[in-house]
């Protein structure tokens, strides 16, 4: 665990309520900027807006890219061209919630509004994100397509970098990784609802402006009752300093000799994150390719496996949040769950019939669940001055997040290419999702690095 700062006798700090709320574990460093993060336990209130926010987030976010996204495409393209297409519409995207992320989570560090420092990025984010989903749903060419996906992605990065700041902002070391594994949980099941609301919209015929707009509408109802529930910090201008732009941006960088466990947290949840999106951005097309499904079919079993996965995800991820949280101990959790989502990638490299999938999705769904139990909590006990950086450093941290999803578009057509699989229409599958099952698990090996936590 990173060390805090002692403490010499207890503080205040003044929420958007005007409410003083003791902190008696952590204050922020001598001269820093932000206060310190609450300590003590975590309203019943807050942690559910918080959940579900999350909840709310990822079904807007996250329905594209497995579903939505390549359907949209597909209809805009030819066959010969929709995977390319496709990459270069995630690639884009990607590339934009690199950069957005770490720069909102720094800016969300500074923000003075009176609204909080969290608020105003929870607030414009998801709005704006809206904006650039409805670009893709009227979207007359791929060129649209690759704005509106790329307003989306830096907006709801924007929002992305809040919502995790309030992790360590308001929740309780004590409640971390078990509130870790509901918001692991809220991200999993989000992509089950909105591809269900896909399915059953292609399957009754529906446009594809509905089966888009529907999911982002339940975003902005979701983030913003966070909004109204959240009794956010209020940082002054005095608190947060003067604005040097070299300083700021040289902040971007965590040293590695400084701090090899931020590091290593970095590298396993790259390489999770890199097969993940190997996994997930092909999936409409595999079925397709693969099976012969046409788009509704296809949607129907991503529908049946995603319930397969979220019920071996739920499991994984509550009895892993609170074990680890019972143990204190992070690593051995990230280890197998990395191992098992590997396994589950290679299940889906080779099977001959869809019914094997079933084996693939729990064994991926058990890994998954395992690993969000308690990553982001084991995250935040290696996290560089998380009393006065928490935003910044968590942003830095989901470059992890959006660099796979901007990597992997651009090597999974050159992974299709490797040679035509038999029964894949021309797409080698099996390399694809091998080289996925491959880097999960090395990047398991990082993990065993880490120093700073059990």
């Amino acid at each position: 665990m990173a060390s805090l700062t002692p403490q010499p006798a207890a503080a205040d700090v003044t929420s958007d309520a005007g409410i003083a709320t003791p902190l008696d574990a952590v204050r922020p460093a001598s001269g820093s900027g932000a206060p310190a993060p609450v300590a003590g336990r975590s309203g019943t209130a807050l942690v559910v807006a918080y959940v579900a926010a999350y909840f709310a987030l990822y079904i807007a976010l996250i329905t594209p890219v497995l579903s939505t996204l390549a359907l949209r495409v597909s209809a805009l393209s030819t066959p010969d061209t929709r995977a390319s297409n496709l990459a270069l519409v995630t690639g884009v995207g990607a590339f934009f919630a690199f950069v957005a992320n770490p720069l909102a989570g720094a800016l969300s560090d500074r923000t003075t509004s009176r609204l909080g420092m969290r608020r105003p990025w929870l607030l414009w984010g998801v709005l704006l994100g809206t904006v650039g989903l409805l670009l893709i749903a009227i979207a007359p060419n791929i060129g649209v397509v690759v704005v509106g996906w790329a307003i989306a992605q830096t907006a709801f990065n924007g929002t992305q970098a809040a919502l995790q700041a309030v992790l360590p902002d308001q929740v309780d070391e004590r409640q971390r990784a078990r509130v870790s594994g509901w918001l692991g949980i809220a991200q999993n099941l989000a992509p089950l609802v909105g591809v269900a609301i896909a399915s059953a919209l292609t399957s009754a015929g529906v446009a594809d402006f509905w089966m888009i707009m529907l999911p982002t509408a339940i975003a902005i109802v979701g983030v913003l009752a966070l909004v109204a529930v959240l009794k956010d910090r209020r940082l002054s201008k005095a608190e947060a300093g003067s604005f040097h732009l070299w300083q700021f941006v040289k902040g971007f960088w965590v040293s590695p000799r400084k701090h090899p466990d931020f590091a290593w947290a970095f590298v396993g949840r790259f390489m999770m994150l890199f097969a993940f999106a190997l996994f997930s951005n092909y999936q409409v097309y595999y079925f397709q390719d693969r099976f012969g499904f046409d788009a509704p079919t296809a949607l129907s079993w991503q529908l049946r496996l995603m319930v397969v996965q979220a019920l071996v995800l739920l499991v994984a991820a509550s009895a892993g949040g609170a074990v680890s949280d019972r143990t204190g101990r992070r690593k051995v959790f990230v280890i197998v769950s990395t191992v098992l989502a590997g396994a589950g990638l290679l299940v889906f490299a080779f099977a001959g019939t869809p019914n094997l999938l079933y084996v693939g999705s729990g064994l991926f769904g058990a890994g998954l669940g395992a690993y969000f139990a308690v990553d982001l909590a084991l995250v935040t006990d290696v996290l560089p001055n998380r009393e006065t950086e928490a935003a910044k450093n968590m942003g830095v941290f989901n470059i992890a997040n959006a660099l796979p999803q901007s990597l992997a578009p651009a090597c999974a057509p050159l992974l299709l290419a490797l040679g035509a699989a038999a029964g894949d229409n021309g797409n080698n599958y099996a390399a694809m999702f091998t080289v996925g099952a491959v880097v999960a698990i090395v990047g398991a090996a990082s993990t065993m690095f880490i120093k700073g936590a059990r």
